[in-house]
């Protein structure tokens, strides 16, 4: 199965949404999209290697919970987006016209502390 981004984004969002363990069935009911068993337990698996997910033997299945919280994943997400594009000026500037000026005073004070 290829790497789909926007359905391991869609499992971690069901994940960060509950204040317990899940196992792939239960995660594959709260997803919006309609995918196989197999295929969330897949993506499930795969978040896990990442590091991204504890996995605690329940009966004779696995269940899941976060152990990043959503903002060091997004985070990680743009760092690799920059890095992919070679030279990171043109993409931050884009960035920054998509931002309201709160967000942008925001992020200059963040710039000026580091």
């Amino acid at each position: 199965m290829a790497r789909d981004p926007a359905l391991e984004t869609a499992v971690m969002d069901v994940l960060w949404e509950s204040d317990t363990h899940l196992s792939p069935a239960e995660v594959r009911k709260q997803l919006e999209v309609d995918r196989a068993y197999t295929t969330v337990m897949t993506v499930l698996v795969r978040l896990w290697n990442k590091g991204l997910l504890e996995r605690v033997k329940q009966g004779k299945a696995y269940v899941y919970r976060p152990i990043v919280d959503r903002d060091a994943v997004l985070a990680a997400n743009m760092i690799d987006l920059v890095e992919r594009a070679g030279e990171a000026g043109p993409v931050l500037a884009r960035f920054a016209a998509h931002l309201d000026p709160a967000e942008r005073e925001h992020l200059a004070r963040l710039l000026k502390d580091h």
